[in-house]
């Protein structure tokens, strides 16, 4: 079951989440890699990849190297510096928790709770589990999620599907979806919410959970967007809102009017 309670504790965990002092709002830029070394604005050093290795030439304390098979974070020129893969290139996102981004952080901005936005649905399954590839904030790069099949739901006596994901360890599945408010009081490029799997076998879809992907606060993410037959042509006024503020190569900006 869902609740306002339970609702503000999800708020809560949405609120450290953000701001984390090592998490997304910290980031000062994103770098792809080649096999030339090249300058990181925030951090030290001369940064190259070849390959799945990351390298840098520092001038303070000599030439590292990692071997990079997943996400990871070094402590590294006195702050936390991401290594990671993207869309098989090699990145660097150095994070800073003096950053401006971050110290203009309060808290989540959302609608207020609208209990006419819990509902109930049922998942349409595939014939079998599939691969969809949705596209990205980054040009040209997708990212390939698992799909087993569509959840289905009433909205004011229509009925509406949304292609659903899974979500790993879980029998819950997720969505990410557009709606009547993207681009306006929303993030333009879609919102993520979970269908939480029931005893009986529906799913609770509560769109107050919606919550909102990095990007929507800083240009330095590679997060997905929303598949094109997940647009609902109804405003979705639950979950979180646009943010205040981006981060961008031009230092944290409004984006209130945007």
């Amino acid at each position: 079951m869902t609740s306002p309670e339970k609702w503000q504790n999800w708020l809560a965990s949405r609120n450290r989440f953000f701001s984390d002092p090592a998490g997304f709002l910290s980031i000062t830029t994103i770098g792809w890699l080649t096999e030339q070394p090249q300058e990181i604005v925030g951090v030290s050093g001369q940064w190259s990849a070849t390959g799945k290795t990351i390298s840098v030439i520092y001038s303070n304390g000599g030439d590292f190297s990692w071997e990079i098979n997943d996400d990871i974070q070094i402590d590294f020129d006195g702050i936390k510096v991401e290594l990671a893969i993207r869309n098989n290139q090699m990145v660097i996102r150095p994070r800073d928790p003096n950053s401006e981004m971050l110290k203009s952080f309060e808290s989540v901005i959302t609608f207020d709770y609208d209990p006419k936005f819990a509902l109930t649905a049922k998942l349409i399954p595939f014939d079998a589990p599939k691969e969809i590839v949705v596209g990205s904030v980054v040009e040209g790069m997708t990212i390939g999620y698992i799909s087993p099949g569509s959840v289905e739901f009433e909205f004011e006596g229509e009925s509406y599907r949304l292609t659903a994901f899974d979500k790993t360890g879980t029998k819950d599945l997720v969505m990410i979806y557009k709606d009547a408010t993207s681009g306006i009081t929303s993030y333009g490029t879609g919102r993520s919410v979970t269908a939480s799997y029931q005893e009986d076998g529906t799913y609770l879809l509560d769109f107050n959970y919606s919550g909102n992907f990095p990007c929507s606060y800083t240009d330095f993410a590679t997060c997905p967007v929303a598949p094109i037959e997940n647009r609902l042509p109804f405003a979705v006024e639950a979950g979180e809102k646009k943010p205040l503020y981006r981060n961008t190569v031009n230092g944290v900006v409004s984006q209130v009017h945007q």
